[in-house]
């Protein structure tokens, strides 16, 4: 006969689960509410957010009976298609309620898909949408719909500052891991203790060294050596303020496995170089996966190094381009919270993808050391 051990919450247990609970799910609305609002009032229009900022989006998705009208070429229209290869005449139609007179919501259809009473208004006629052919009807909705991410994308040229901060982000954390990696063999599996341990306090010491607190003079430093404005100058400054991190986790996961594995590695006649890339490496994948997403999510984010060392859009990075974008457009909110959704969704996506792996790293890290 088997005694049965029931255990009874206390009410003072009871109660410290609920509180514990309820602080929990307020932290998380207070987080994910802002980020739901930011991404839905993305697609609203500059004149919907000014009415009502927290309302559901409406404007830019019922458009099938918007109001066009007809305009005249003028200096400030640019066309959205090439006017050298595409020679064919356009009818040019502007929204009459989202930005009106500003030529930002613009359309060119060609007027020989058209039917003919539609292509012959002049301008100041009106064009409704839904009395246009279906093919062109859902051109204006995507268009209308994604408005602002075009609007940012084009106007900000996000695309080349988002490529720019994936260099910045993988060749820094590529050169973080390889080398934090190498100096942390070196440190946990080399022969000499002493110096070891000093090393590691000088490193535990940069780990607390911010960027931010020697900003000047490194802008000094690298404007001498001709390095300001370029991507070599702000990757080495990356990697420098990177690899104390590196070296920690990895001398701390390290320290842990079984010298015996080097040992053995050793009598079977395999240098250092051999031993590192084949042995070392593959068991500290966990703390290696931990490294490269901690590394390359501060990289993504941070703001301030490239804001200093960057004078060109060549080099800036989304952040900075963002930040950039939303000073000059800072009447037009629906293009500056689709700005920050294109620079926000990336990191979201390695955070939730990697959570796991970030936890189980950091874990393993702490209980090897």
């Amino acid at each position: 006969m088997t005694n049965e051990i029931i255990r009874r919450k206390t009410p003072g247990a009871f109660i410290g689960t609920i509180l514990s609970y309820s602080i929990f799910i307020l932290w998380a609305l207070i987080t994910v509410v802002p980020l739901g609002w930011m991404f839905y009032s993305s697609f609203k229009s500059n004149e919907e957010l000014t009415r009502d900022i927290y309302a559901l989006p409406h404007d830019l998705f019922d458009n099938y009976e918007d109001e066009y009208i007809v305009v005249a070429p003028a200096l400030n229209i640019v066309p959205d298609y090439d006017t050298k290869k595409d020679t064919r005449e356009r009818l040019m139609i502007e929204s009459t309620s989202i930005s009106p007179t500003r030529r930002l919501m613009m359309h060119f259809l060609v007027k020989e898909d058209l039917p003919t009473e539609i292509a012959s208004r002049k301008p100041g006629d009106f064009v409704i949408v839904n009395e246009l052919p279906k093919k062109m009807q859902k051109m204006i909705h995507h268009k209308t719909v994604w408005f602002n991410y075009r609007s940012a994308i084009q106007r900000a040229g996000l695309g080349g500052k988002f490529i720019n901060s994936i260099i910045y982000a993988g060749v820094s954390t590529f050169l973080i891991v390889i080398f934090g990696c190498m100096i942390a063999f070196a440190i946990s599996k080399m022969q000499f203790k002493v110096l070891s341990r000093i090393i590691t306090a000088l490193i535990g010491l940069g780990y607390l060294l911010s960027v931010n607190s020697v900003i000047i003079p490194l802008f000094l430093l690298l404007s001498k050596v001709g390095l300001t404005d370029t991507h070599l100058g702000i990757i080495m400054v990356y990697v420098a303020f990177g690899m104390p991190l590196s070296v920690l986790l990895g001398t701390q996961f390290m320290r842990g496995l079984p010298n015996s594995l080097v040992e053995s590695a050793y009598i079977d006649g395999a240098s250092a170089f051999r031993t590192f890339w084949s042995i070392i490496i593959p068991m500290t994948v966990p703390v290696i996966i931990t490294i490269s997403i901690i590394s390359a999510l501060g990289i993504w984010n941070e703001f301030l190094l490239v804001l200093v060392l960057s004078s060109s859009d060549f080099t800036k990075s989304l952040p900075v381009g963002v930040y950039s974008f939303t000073s000059l457009t800072s009447q037009q909110l629906g293009w500056q919270l689709a700005a920050l959704v294109i620079a926000t969704i990336p990191v979201m996506i390695v955070y939730f993808t990697f959570n796991k792996q970030i936890t189980k790293g950091v874990v393993a890290g702490a209980v090897k050391g």
